[in-house]
């Protein structure tokens, strides 16, 4: 690998710590990056793959459901409101872990969040077929194994931080 090519690679790390954990400064930010990841590779494999459709628990839409998703959508609304007119940067990842969450509901239809849990497992993608999406999942789970180590890292910092 040449010098210049090894300066990029430091270059493309730096900035991709910077935008996910600021240096390994904030856990915060980190675990927002985890959950949308994670959020966006489930989507994707339960779009894509049939067999994932089994490890999703469906609801059936009852009157209590159908009140907390009202709610649910009611307090969305309500905090984006407050957000616009209070400027909060704290509601804005607030909001986006909602939508998340939501969009998550919506295309899975899985209350439980049972293969959001399931998809967490590292090696759960070996039981597909090789394809495009065998790949895009195994890209999205190189990024998160990295997205845990920063995790880690991040903790430690602010424990050495705030002895």
């Amino acid at each position: 690998m040449s010098e210049n090519n090894r300066k990029k690679l430091k270059q493309v790390k730096d900035s991709f710590d910077k935008i996910t954990s600021q240096n390994s400064t904030n856990w915060k930010l980190v675990l927002f990056w985890i959950l949308l990841f994670e959020v966006v590779s489930s989507i994707i494999e339960f779009l894509n793959v049939e067999k994932s459709k089994e490890y999703s628990v469906s609801i059936t839409h009852t009157l209590t459901i159908e009140l907390l998703l009202a709610l649910m959508v009611a307090f969305f609304v309500w905090l984006c409101i407050y957000t616009i007119i209070f400027e909060s940067k704290k509601n804005v990842f607030r909001l986006a872990i909602l939508f998340l969450l939501g969009l998550y509901f919506v295309v899975t239809s899985d209350l439980t969040l049972q293969f959001l849990i399931h998809n967490l497992n590292p090696l759960h993608f070996f039981e597909y077929e090789f394809g495009l999406v065998f790949f895009i999942e195994l890209f999205f789970k190189l990024i998160l194994f990295y997205l845990f180590y920063q995790l880690v890292v991040s903790i430690r910092n602010r424990n050495t931080q705030e002895n």
